[in-house]
């Protein structure tokens, strides 16, 4: 009689478990976002902020919800230190990318890529790919500069695919969005010159297109200049960025033929957008950015003022779920 007693038992302290475990997570309320490296949470009125993986502080940069909501992608930093024999070296970061599970009891994390050159990361609309930047020298102790390519994790296969640009190419490619069907990328083209990066601008590629001469990526970002931190809307009808002209700071929206270009924000003397990437609502009416002063807003694409969400403090890199 005790053993059969004890089923029940188990059964509710795995519910109980299991209510603990999904932190809560609700169906396009729940925003992730980063504060002092760890992962938090809050619902999309700003309460309810409590932590989801804490205690790693290195965290950084983009995150992204698997459609289902069970897992978030992010990346962690760490550095590796390099000394010549004659007294000479350095610091090279290291990124890779990482699942956060959603139903872990324990807020459960995952490696996804062992490249050392991992960063921003994107699900696809149907879960089958993550989007990123792969950097080809980061495993290099002695590199001095990026390569960093546009790459695709399969998350079934686990295999990369890199986006190739020519072979002696000078350009870098950096936070890309792709659009829902999957069948186009936008991202900042930056190019090498004398080994200091010159941002060119925001080009928007088919996937056809790849491999891609230099000469067409460049005209391609010269479209959109002065633009930086692209974000696709969930329904494909909008692309996100910010615009990095110090003169003409501001949060835009434009769409995929680069027609219908709208200024949402601007922000006000002395407080600057961060280099956070906006992050959509599912339903693609409203739009969460950050500021320099670790503030999380977000406003509707209908107009009027922010709302401001958290901060300040040292809040960035909002991730709404599906």
């Amino acid at each position: 009689m005790k053993r059969f007693a004890i089923i029940p038992i188990l059964l509710i302290l795995a519910l109980t478990a299991a209510a603990v475990a999904g932190n809560g997570i609700k169906k396009g309320s729940t925003i992730a976002f980063l504060r002092s490296g760890d992962i938090w949470l809050m619902e999309s009125d700003g309460s309810n902020q409590r932590p989801f993986v804490a205690g790693i502080g290195n965290a950084i940069g983009r995150m992204s919800w698997s459609p289902d909501n069970r897992k978030l992608a992010f990346v962690r930093r760490g550095d590796i230190s390099l000394k010549y024999p004659d007294g000479g070296g350095g610091q090279h970061k290291l990124y890779d990318l990482f699942y956060a599970e959603a139903d872990s009891s324990n807020n459960w994390w995952e490696g996804i890529t062992e490249t050392m050159g991992g960063q921003t990361p994107e699900f696809s609309r149907d879960g089958s790919r993550i989007l990123f930047v792969h950097d080809r020298n980061a495993n290099t102790v002695n590199a001095t500069m990026p390569k960093w390519r546009l790459s695709f994790y399969d998350t079934k296969s686990y295999l990369l695919r890199d986006l190739e640009l020519e072979p002696a190419s000078n350009l870098i490619c950096s936070v890309p969005t792709m659009s829902p069907d999957m069948k186009q990328v936008a991202f900042v083209v930056t190019q090498l010159k004398d080994k200091q990066p010159s941002p060119i601008g925001i080009a928007i590629v088919s996937i056809t297109e790849f491999p891609i001469k230099d000469s067409v990526l460049v005209a391609r970002a010269q479209k959109l200049t002065m633009a930086t931190l692209p974000s696709w809307s969930p329904d494909g009808q909008w692309i996100a960025y910010v615009a990095n002209d110090i003169k003409n700071q501001g949060l835009y929206i434009i769409k995929p033929d680069l027609s219908g270009q709208k200024v949402l924000w601007s922000p006000p003397e002395g407080l600057g957008l961060a280099a956070s990437t906006p992050a959509w609502s599912p339903d693609s009416k409203t739009l969460l950015f950050a500021t320099q002063n670790g503030s999380i807003y977000k406003i509707s694409l209908a107009g009027g003022e922010p709302v401001r969400l958290s901060g300040p403090g040292n809040d960035g890199s909002p991730a709404w779920c599906n």
